[in-house]
């Protein structure tokens, strides 16, 4: 079922079959070099807490706390004209805020009908562990995943697909990374854009100094770092060259007008989604320095479904962070 038809997407990149399954909310997994805890809890999807890579921690929580979902046709409640005819005759509907909760999973019957599944696999000579969950939510089918390699490399991914409406749409999964690398709060936060100036890192390097959101550009390869300042150990956050048939991470829109935003932590932030369907992300109101700080970096994806392709077609993408030591 669901595995089966993951499986096949991933062939040409993961390719992890079964070797261990899960069906619990929470749980402690080492993996490896890998050490953490995973939940699924607070509707924000499969999340990893206490994130520790060869026993130094590097993320205090990683999770995908919403999937925006903008179609062309809207149902809009100052316009009576959008209000008639079925989804199936007008095409409007939305837009919707996808939140995964424990209530929409699904047992997995080809993972032992679990609720979470666990497996691990080499490719490429290189060890792989990934841990997912498959729910529904109205005419969606979605399976959210977690890739971990032993040489050190985190890619959440997400695959989609269904129709709530016979219409062009276009998925928009956030992301949020709550760095913590080494444990001690003294965060910094880079950009690095190919054939830039040298504004005191060195070039084409530029650091955050305030909160502040951004996009990706592919033609200078545009790439983030973060990393821990004592140690200088840190994190690259990639943006994603896609699943087939997609090729990349997605272009922004009007309606999800960013690709990453960068915030300093703040445990009242780490709730569900709370700006609705058509909200933005927040909490810059206040533009805190982010220099020497816990951060949050949000990455913000856009997976367009094109009508055309049906209701069966699973389209998947997400980033990739590396760890650098």
């Amino acid at each position: 079922m669901i595995r089966v038809a993951v499986a096949a997407l991933l062939l040409c990149t993961l390719a992890l079959p079964l070797s261990g399954r899960a069906d619990q909310a929470s749980e402690h997994i080492d993996w490896g070099r890998w050490s953490f805890d995973y939940e699924v809890n607070d509707n924000t999807g499969l999340a990893l807490r206490n994130v520790a890579y060869d026993g130094e921690r590097v993320l205090a929580k990683a999770s995908m706390p919403v999937v925006r979902v903008k179609y062309v046709k809207e149902r809009r409640w100052w316009n009576p004209f959008t209000w008639f005819g079925s989804r199936a005759d007008s095409g409007r509907c939305g837009p919707f805020q996808d939140r995964l909760r424990w209530q929409d999973l699904v047992s997995i019957s080809n993972c032992g009908d679990h609720k979470v599944c666990v497996e691990s696999s080499h490719l490429h000579g290189v060890k792989w562990l990934e841990i997912g969950v498959y729910a529904r939510i109205g005419e969606y089918h979605i399976y959210q995943s977690w890739h971990l390699s032993h040489d050190g490399e985190l890619r959440p991914i997400v695959h989609s697909r269904g129709l709530s409406c016979n219409t062009d749409h276009v998925h928009h999964p956030y992301w949020r990374f709550d760095f913590d690398i080494d444990g001690n709060g003294m965060d910094q936060v880079f950009l690095h854009d190919d054939g830039g100036s040298d504004k005191g890192w060195g070039p084409g390097w530029k650091k955050y100094t305030n909160e502040r959101n951004d996009v990706k550009n592919p033609s200078t390869h545009r790439t983030w770092f973060v990393r821990d300042q004592p140690t200088g150990h840190g994190i690259w956050i990639l943006p994603g060259d896609g699943y087939a048939p997609l090729k990349d991470d997605g272009v922004r829109d009007d309606f999800s007008d960013h690709d990453v935003a960068i915030r300093r932590a703040a445990p009242d932030e780490d709730i569900p989604w709370m700006f609705g369907a058509r909200g933005q992300l927040g909490y810059d109101e206040d533009n805190q320095g982010v220099q020497e700080q816990d951060v949050v970096l949000w990455y913000v994806a856009h997976l367009p479904h094109m009508a055309v392709l049906g209701p069966t077609t699973w389209l998947t993408l997400g980033p990739t962070l590396k760890i650098q030591r």
